[in-house]
């Protein structure tokens, strides 16, 4: 099968790239399955005993003397979810290329089917020593399956969310800012909002978000928002202005 090293190929070229193209290395968001590829490399099934407690050997986190990085710490672990027969696992890694001295950090994502011995590499990505990793928590319902995950990179204010659906045996990114085109076309005439796409993004515990409002180019009030899972989507649930609002 000609895709069955699609997953591998990526994530190690990716590594390679950022590893040794600069001094300060960059992140590496969220390596995955290409769609095409509908089973799991060999290099990323790991024995799921192991993976709360240990690191663990795969295509995006490979250590040892002929690799990037010599060693490998688990920081921290956790269970996220279960999926019907599936039960998700995080973990949060610490390379090391010397020493015992952070090179890059991880955050892992894997799959274990309800009494198998082994678990799969779902999500992988890598980031410069520093970041600060949330637990990754799943939000919607029975039939809304949606993976919220939230990175806070060093010398950063702000955390980067992601949001993924779950489908097919995988995650795929959802497109977290769809909602903002019903939230414009439902304001009043004359108001406006001006947003990046990592702001659009609302804290999946509470499902909120604040945004500033503008008349013309000038700046004044804010609308609060709530936002739902529909169809495997961000979607608008409500939303109101503040009071004083010019």
């Amino acid at each position: 099968m000609k895709h069955t090293t699609c997953w591998s190929r990526l994530a190690a070229a990716l590594l390679m790239a950022t590893l040794f193209s600069s001094p300060a290395p960059a992140a590496v968001e969220w390596l995955q399955r290409p769609l095409e590829q509908t089973q799991p490399n060999a290099a990323d099934q790991v024995e799921f005993a192991r993976v709360q407690t240990e690191c663990m050997q795969t295509s995006a986190t490979s250590f040892g003397s002929q690799q990037p990085w010599h060693a490998c710490k688990l920081v921290h672990s956790g269970f996220v979810a279960t999926i019907g027969l599936q039960d998700f696992f995080y973990a949060d890694y610490c390379l090391i290329r010397k020493g015992d001295v952070c090179a890059r950090q991880a955050q892992v994502l894997f799959r274990n089917r309800a009494y198998r011995p082994e678990a799969f590499l779902d999500l992988a990505r890598l980031d410069p020593p520093g970041t600060r990793y949330e637990s990754p928590v799943l939000i919607g319902s029975e039939t809304e399956n949606v993976l919220a995950t939230a990175v806070l990179l060093p010398g950063k204010s702000q955390k980067q969310r992601r949001y993924f659906r779950y489908a097919q045996e995988r995650w795929i990114p959802i497109d977290g800012t769809a909602w903002l085109q019903e939230l414009r076309a439902r304001l009043p005439a004359g108001l406006s909002v001006r947003v990046r796409a990592q702001d659009a993004l609302p804290d999946p515990r509470s499902m909120m978000l604040s945004l500033p409002l503008y008349r013309g180019a000038v700046r004044g009030g804010s609308v609060e928002i709530g936002l739902t899972i529909q169809a495997g989507q961000l979607a608008l649930a409500e939303f109101n202005i503040a009071k004083g609002t010019p």
